[in-house]
């Protein structure tokens, strides 16, 4: 797919499993967890459990009451307690926020978009994390500054409803024409589609996540593919550059 001409404007991220490395956060809880409660359960296998149940939880919030991520993690860790009938506690949800402080950014991320940024298009960081923690995670940045920084928190209207994204576009004045979106996890560049966004699926491998599950086995795939987010700079590139 190619859009001759200044397109496009800005390219809207998501930010956990794409920008930044949340996935670590969760495996090292799980390993905390188990280790505490002196399990023989295997710490992929309570990680992956762990966040299924997650996604299940937070999809349907999606198009409900707003609910903090925070509260769906601890729901679903309760979930994966009962699942392995270890004896853990809504509280052990602390060993995942203690370390959301220390979530960092993939190796190529401020490369990336400080190369997008210097090809003349504007970057937007926008996440289902509670705004304290997406700020955490955007302070890792050495140089990079992002042109707009969100959390669904804001609006309250999780992904993946098009509504949210319609939201921060309408914060930045712009349509959906005018962007290019990138996500890691499927749903999220499911959301996007359906809000008329052109969006490109990272196929990013991370362990114990769903971030590198397919958009859709049955519907439309991504307008794009990629395996980096360099290739997102040579997307612009080549559509720019036409202009």
């Amino acid at each position: 797919m190619a859009i001759k001409g200044r397109w496009p404007r800005a390219v809207f991220y998501d930010s956990k499993t794409t920008l930044f490395d949340w996935g670590w956060s969760w495996a090292s809880a799980a390993a905390t967890l188990v280790k505490k409660y002196g399990s023989t359960v295997d710490t992929a296998k309570f990680t992956s459990n762990w966040v299924r149940f997650f996604e299940s939880h937070h999809r349907r919030t999606a198009f409900s009451q707003y609910t903090p991520v925070t509260d769906t993690v601890k729901e679903a860790l309760v979930d994966t307690f009962n699942t392995f009938r270890i004896p853990g506690s809504p509280d052990d949800v602390r060993a995942y926020t203690e370390l959301q402080k220390d979530v960092g950014l993939f190796a190529e991320t401020e490369e990336a978009l400080t190369n997008q940024q210097n090809l003349g298009v504007k970057v937007f960081i926008y996440s289902d994390v509670e705004r304290e923690y997406l700020d955490m995670y955007v302070s890792k940045f050495r140089r990079f500054k992002a042109d707009f920084v969100g959390s669904t928190e804001q609006p309250r209207i999780h992904k993946p409803n098009p509504l949210t994204y319609h939201w921060v576009l309408q914060q930045n004045g712009l349509q959906p024409r005018d962007v290019l979106y990138c996500a890691a996890p499927g749903f999220d560049v499911q959301g996007a589609m359906s809000a008329g966004l052109i969006a490109a699926w990272l196929r990013r491998p991370v362990d114990g996540m769903l971030a590198n599950q397919a958009p859709s086995s049955k519907g439309i795939p991504a307008d794009y593919e990629i395996e980096s987010l360099h290739e997102v700079t040579r997307i612009i590139q080549l559509n720019r550059g036409g202009g």
